[in-house]
């Protein structure tokens, strides 16, 4: 393999996202969201996750951003008053880079 094709494959590798393999959308027992999610990379990545629940007056996105430390487990993302709502989780999505 050509020098320049392992420089590419290197280049291509250390500009891919990262991805934190773990995200989680619950409720506490103040009823306010709480998202949390993992990085095991050995850098610090941003990542961003979205909730989707419901409530009994209509869906509910959660959605936060947050630079999240290297090799760090539950790291909090954010955390959401709901005004003590009823939400039930639906689905939910996560990007780091």
């Amino acid at each position: 393999m050509s020098r320049l094709a392992i420089f590419a494959c290197i280049a291509g590798l250390a500009a891919a996202p990262l991805q934190a393999f773990a995200y989680s959308c619950v409720l506490s027992p103040a009823k306010d969201a709480v998202v949390k999610t993992d990085n095991a990379s050995d850098r610090e990545t941003t990542c961003k996750v979205d909730c989707l629940f419901t409530s009994p007056e209509r869906p509910v996105t959660i959605s936060c951003a947050q630079r999240i430390p290297a090799n760090k487990k539950g790291w909090y993302v954010c955390l959401r008053p709901t005004g003590g709502k009823a939400l039930e989780f639906v689905r939910g999505s996560e990007s780091c880079q």
